[in-house]
């Protein structure tokens, strides 16, 4: 087994399942095991649940308790308790990692334990199980100090620059996945969340807004990708957009939706957040 504790030794975790080709992959996945969604009755796993259903049986894995759709099954536990990871990802064919700590003010050591040691515990989980594909949920915080006119539109290639504890903490967690992809053969994919759950009341997030009609098909695009590390922004087809979402469109992601229609009644910034916004999109008081 190798795991990112022992990063010295080599030996591949079970090939991906399928070619990875378009004529029925998914289907066969299907039939091999659930997906298992970390975090999957939080904000982001509750908006997506329902368009990953159309190809995958879902285990859902929480600390608090959720209502279930058909087929779907439930693990309510810490996976920061050792041995739970390993449980969870027991026979299954993928995992989506959104559990974590998303809040742009978060102290380094809040966020260093809930994103960074809880996906090193599930990624290790991962190449314990044999698990071949994997989609870790970063965060458009990681490329922050990119958020400024002379840099747009921004490339998802570009070296990461966050904008706060946060967003470093996701620059991590894509380290690690990358390892993790080098280590095991396995399907990696980094998604830099733009705004996603939130109500679109504030004009500075139109242009990083992803939509729930949208977020879905992101997440099923992902699945899809072949054995080693990719990263994608994950936003909507916004008007206002200036984060470049080619390397997602080659994934199969077909974004639908704009925010524009909700400019008109996007009023001011209220709160300061971090570096990602500068100006008068970030208003110290």
């Amino acid at each position: 087994m190798v795991t990112l504790a022992d990063p010295c030794r080599k030996g591949p975790v079970r090939p991906p399942i399928t070619s990875l080709d378009s004529g029925g992959g998914a289907e066969r996945e299907h039939d091999m095991g659930p997906v298992v969604i970390t975090g999957g009755f939080g904000r982001v796993g509750s908006l997506v649940r329902p368009a990953l259903l159309t190809a995958h049986r879902l285990r859902v894995v929480d600390r608090v308790t959720g209502d279930t759709l058909p087929g779907e099954e439930s693990l309510v536990a810490d996976l920061a308790v050792p041995g739970v990871a390993e449980q969870a990802l027991a026979g299954a064919s993928g995992v989506i990692h959104l559990a974590g700590d998303p809040r742009p003010h978060a102290t380094w050591e809040e966020v260093h334990r809930a994103n960074v040691g809880l996906t090193r515990r599930v990624l290790d989980a991962a190449a314990e199980q044999g698990v071949p594909r994997v989609v870790l949920a970063s965060t458009v915080h990681a490329m922050g100090e990119y958020n400024r006119p002379r840099h747009r539109p921004v490339d998802p290639a570009w070296e990461p620059r966050p904008c706060c504890a946060y967003g470093l903490s996701k620059v991590i967690v894509e380290s690690l996945g990358r390892l993790h992809a080098e280590l095991t053969g396995a399907s990696v994919v980094g998604l830099r969340l733009g705004s996603t759950g939130y109500a679109l009341d504030e004009a500075r997030y139109l242009g990083m807004w992803l939509s729930e009609r949208d977020a879905g098909p992101l997440m099923l695009a992902a699945l899809t990708a072949g054995p080693g590390w990719s990263v994608h922004f994950g936003m909507s087809a916004n008007t206002r957009r200036h984060w470049d979402l080619s390397s997602a469109r080659k994934l199969g992601y077909e974004p639908r939706d704009d925010s524009e229609p909700y400019a008109a009644t996007a009023g001011p910034p209220t709160a300061v957040i971090c570096r990602i916004f500068d100006g008068e999109d970030n208003p110290r008081a």
